[in-house]
């Protein structure tokens, strides 16, 4: 019972706390009494020597406790002379001052001792690093090859992924997408339907893990975890998971496991993200020699946010190599399902491909390349035979175009219905690779989903790579020029929103809707691209300088525990307060060890005080200061009683004692 559990452990932690509590004032106490002793040692030094010692430091060892003595003006001015004019050595005075100065720092040390010992004695919860397991060394990914392994999905064997029959991802990968589909669609509802409804986003599993995209709150870079890693975890997860839900807890190697009120699984891994624009507009194809063809799209603009008001429209026209190189491009279709509106249930295609370089006009600009003459002015047959497209796609594009023409890649929708002929909505994107730390809370307590995290992302990724399309036809589950059941989540969502947003535009809640479709469809395709690596070198630790990219994958945990640190403020107060207590307690045994004073009682200095004979040191003194001020020696007579001295007058008595 967790609640149990719970209860049981913070009544341990109290008890723990209280104990510690009455040691840390224990010390408290003992420090007082070396304090104590050590201001009656230094007392009893200066009043051996010279004149004595003056009234208002005789009892100083009894009064320096309180915080208030150091504000009390006899600990101040007792050192200066009772009446003006009197001769006095300066050093004398100098020496008073040094005791006061010493008995105001023992004042407030002894104050700050009982907070500082509690600091020092009493753990706190902090997370606390495990030591760094070098697990391997990253490679490379498979991003730009197409899906091959014998171990890559369950349910796929090495010769299916070779012949392209992506289909077989569909049993294990298949309900991860339409469970995308299915909570997106649901969670609509919810924003729609509810006054205080809201967007959330679906979560995917991969082994014992569950893992969501992850992107800022304006989506302009999303990134998604990597399942390779996630599989990889899931192991070391299921034992720390063990500590918590087995009734008997397995006993780790490392103890502070076993004592851990909850421990963070974290592991450094690859993680590929995506920036993607979205748009809507007519496609037009247009052939060249060798196979090779060109495909334009209406509608897009230099603004990659599709909540920019205003924009300048362009056509883009991609340069591909062929449609038969399965390297650059592919395209499936979305079955029909049933509909009543048998013109938007009829099928839409999907095409997916990466271009080397693309080209931009519109009616009033094309920056020199002669897509106007050829395309708008000299195209009567729309072919486009009269385009030196060589020349085109070699054109100098500004600065603004120039990094969104090179190793584009491109997912368009056809719009179902017999009236949508050359209607798209089409999305480009471009892939980054970081390698941020992958976190897991292993209490299921705290993470009921196992859910995982990813941190330290880049603010602005650098590292693009090229997506092969065969990576989208595997999230898809559909193999080259297949057809997916029409019967499937993503397929009746997307059937249902494509015609809306196309004719309706991005900016409404069917085009948010399909912008969240093709991210968890391209998030998908990511997330199960495969990575190489390699045993790390003898040499590897977590500190060394590495290849940004080819690191050394970490491997460790975060554990919340009570331990001790000094990497607070209050700690390195505690410690300084701490380490001078121990230099006085040094101090005290010093003095004490070369002097061999003894400490007289309370009692005897009362006595003392009682026996002595008045010499007339008082006479015509009335104000305090001025009683202070009068000096005394304490020493001994022949029976060993205390006497005090006014000044100098020890004749009688050769040996100065304590008081």
């Amino acid at each position: 019972n967790a609640i149990e559990r719970a209860t049981f452990l913070d009544r341990q932690d109290r008890n723990v706390n209280a104990t510690l509590q009455l040691a840390a004032k224990a010390l408290e106490v003992w420090f007082m009494f070396v304090a104590t002793s050590l201001v009656y040692d230094i007392g009893i030094m200066f009043a051996k020597k010279g004149r004595g010692l003056p009234v208002g430091y005789l009892l100083t060892h009894l009064e320096f406790g309180d915080i208030r003595y150091i504000v009390n003006p006899l600990l101040w001015t007792s050192p200066l002379p009772r009446m003006q004019g009197v001769p006095e050595k300066r050093s004398r005075i100098i020496k008073l001052y040094i005791f006061a100065c010493v008995t105001a720092m023992l004042t407030i040390l002894a104050n700050l001792m009982g907070p500082a010992t509690a600091i020092l004695v009493l753990p706190t919860l902090q997370w606390i690093d495990s030591p760094c397991v070098m697990s391997e060394t990253f490679n490379h990914t498979a991003v730009a090859q197409r899906p091959d392994g014998e171990d890559l999905f369950p349910s796929c064997s090495a010769e299916e992924l070779r012949n392209g029959n992506y289909s077989c991802t569909a049993e294990t990968y298949g309900p991860s997408l339409d469970q995308w589909a299915a909570h997106n669609t649901a969670s609509y509802r919810q924003f729609t339907q509810q006054e205080d409804g809201t967007i959330i986003l679906g979560a995917s599993q991969e082994a014992a893990l569950a893992f969501m995209i992850n992107g800022s709150a304006s989506f302009d870079t999303v990134w998604v975890p990597n399942r390779q890693v996630l599989r990889n975890m899931s192991h070391e997860f299921q034992i720390l998971r063990g500590a918590y839900t087995e009734a008997d807890p397995p006993e780790f190697p490392d103890r502070e496991f076993n004592n851990s009120l909850q421990t963070i699984l974290q592991r450094q891994g690859p993680s590929l993200g995506f920036h993607a624009a979205f748009y809507t507009g007519n496609a037009s194809d247009y052939g060249l020699s060798e196979g090779r063809w060109v495909r334009c799209f209406t509608g897009w603009t230099l603004g990659s946010s599709i909540w920019t008001e205003t924009k300048e429209e362009y056509t883009k026209c991609f340069r591909l190599v062929s449609d038969e190189d399965r390297d650059t491009y592919a395209q499936f279709y979305l079955g029909n399902f049933n509909d009543t509106n048998d013109e938007s249930s009829a099928q839409s295609g999907v095409g997916v491909f990466v271009a080397d370089k693309a080209a931009f006009y519109n009616e009033q600009e094309d920056f020199g390349s002669g897509l106007i003459d050829c395309l708008i002015k000299n195209n009567p047959d729309g072919t486009g035979e009269t385009c030196d497209w060589d020349k085109i796609f070699a054109t100098e594009w500004p600065a603004d175009f120039r990094n969104r023409s090179v190793d584009v890649g491109v997912t368009s929708y056809s719009v179902p219905g017999e009236s949508y002929t050359n209607a798209r909505v089409w999305c480009e994107h471009v892939i980054f690779q970081s390698f941020p730390t992958y976190s897991v809370d292993t209490s299921p307590r705290s993470n009921v989903q196992n859910l995982i995290m990813l941190n330290d992302l880049p603010k602005i990724p650098k590292d693009t790579k090229r997506l092969n399309p065969a990576w989208l036809l595997t999230a898809w589950s559909v193999d080259y020029d297949g057809e997916l059941d029409g019967d499937r989540q993503i397929v009746k969502a997307l059937s249902r929103v494509l015609p809306i947003t196309y004719s309706d535009g991005l900016v409404t809640l069917e085009g948010i809707e399909f912008v969240f479709l093709h991210f968890y469809a391209l998030g998908q395709a990511l997330s199960m691209v495969n990575y190489y690596s390699s045993a790390p070198p003898s040499w590897a630790t977590a500190s060394a300088t590495q290849d940004p990219t080819h690191p050394i994958l970490r491997n460790y945990a975060t554990i919340h525990v009570w331990a001790y640190g000094i990497s607070g403020r209050t700690s390195i107060l505690g410690v300084t307060v701490v380490v001078l207590g121990a230099i006085c307690v040094l101090a005290r045994f010093l003095i004490g060890l070369s002097t061999g004073i003894q400490e007289r009682s309370t009692v005897e200095v009362l006595a003392a005080a009682f026996e002595h004979r008045h010499q007339g040191e008082f006479d015509g003194l009335e104000e305090e200061g001025h009683l202070a001020k009068v000096r005394y020696q304490v020493v001994e007579d022949g029976e060993g009683k205390q006497r005090f001295l006014p000044e100098k007058r020890t004749s009688r008595w050769s040996n100065a004692v304590s008081f």
